[in-house]
């Protein structure tokens, strides 16, 4: 009897225990909760992050891209993460009204819309941001002048209201928001200088009639290529003078394989009818085909630029590669001594 006593003893002893530390625990937690609450309504309401750049270009090349919010997807930091993003655009296509608005099924990525609410032509553009449930903001472009071209200004504001957690929230802007600003000021510097280079090339997509190619194909580094093309143009002609065959069009070299330190290439020359070949010269038919073609003048060391002129391009209208891009050498350099007066030609395949 005495031992049940003395369980019982301990039994209540230790229950008074843990309500004492569960009482602890629980005024502990409302403590540290109600300084989380009142330091939080201390804490700012209102935010405000901006970054800024200068950009080469003027004030109103550039306001006239930010103005049109269906060009909006080829900068933005957030439209950009996801292709299964889907983006719909209404009102006016450009000024006071023009929206942009985003969708995506994956809760992570978010929905919203981006309304430009007022604008002084070449001064500043101002939009309202809307991502539902998570509130509502503020966003302003100001285009000032700076040594050579234009500075741009890119800020967010917004008003936290009276919710505590949501100014704790807004201590992390600078470091959640900050980034994504320099990221889409970056991606408008990039997209005004390839509009601005896209202005010195004509590119035109066309179709390609089918051709027979005389070809010879091999590898090379950055240091023999050139060396390697020559040789492989003079197999190939070789072999037609040998056959009293006449090349009907300029020589073409397609990069199957085109890298920093390798390239995969073949150089062909296009002829009327397919004949037999010995070994290590081939003889094809193309197929007619689509592609996007750029005319570069100048020398092949400064062709890297049409590259990425053309490639710009077909990233803008959403174009899909097909297959391997060739260059057509329009000029002979051994006939024309002016190296800027070179046209080559630049094809990329599209589906």
């Amino acid at each position: 009897m005495q031992i049940q006593n003395f369980l019982l003893f301990l039994q209540n002893k230790w229950f008074l225990i843990t309500m004492k530390a569960l009482q602890r625990i629980l005024l502990f937690v409302l403590v540290i909760s109600g300084l989380i609450i009142s330091i939080g309504w201390l804490l700012p309401r209102k935010i405000h992050v901006e970054r800024s750049l200068d950009i080469n270009a003027p004030a109103n090349s550039i306001f006239d891209q930010l103005n049109s919010v269906k060009s909006w997807e080829k900068w933005s930091p957030w439209l950009k993460l996801d292709k299964n993003t889907r983006i719909e655009f209404s009102g006016p296509e450009s000024g006071v009204g023009a929206r942009i608005e985003w969708n995506n099924k994956n809760k992570d990525k978010g929905s919203g819309s981006s309304t430009i609410i007022g604008i002084k032509p070449n001064d500043s553009i101002s939009f309202l941001l809307d991502f539902g449930k998570k509130g509502k903001s503020t966003g302003c472009f100001r285009f000032l002048k700076a040594k050579q071209g234009t500075k741009v200004v890119w800020s967010i504001a917004s008003d936290l209201g009276m919710n505590p957690v949501s100014r704790w929230v807004g201590l992390l802007s600078e470091r959640m928001i900050g980034p994504d600003l320099k990221i889409g000021l970056l991606n408008i510097d990039t997209l005004l200088y390839n509009l601005h280079n896209l202005n010195k090339y004509e590119i035109v997509e066309l179709k390609i009639p089918a051709q027979v190619l005389i070809s010879v194909r091999d590898t090379a580094s950055p240091a023999t290529i050139n060396q390697k093309m020559t040789v492989m143009f003079e197999k190939i002609s070789r072999f037609l003078k040998s056959r009293n065959i006449s090349p009907t069009a300029a020589p073409i070299t397609i990069f199957h394989t085109f890298t920093p330190l390798y390239f995969d290439i073949e150089t062909s020359l296009p002829i009327g009818s397919v004949v037999a070949t010995p070994k290590g010269i081939s003889c094809t038919e193309t197929e007619i085909r689509k592609a996007v073609r750029i005319q570069h003048f100048g020398s092949h060391k400064k062709i890297t630029q049409a590259y990425d002129v053309l490639q710009a391009y077909l990233n803008d209208e959403q174009l899909q590669q097909n297959g391997s891009n060739w260059e057509e050498y329009i000029t002979n350099p051994y006939l024309e001594a002016d190296s800027s007066k070179w046209q080559t030609n630049i094809y990329f395949p599209i589906k």
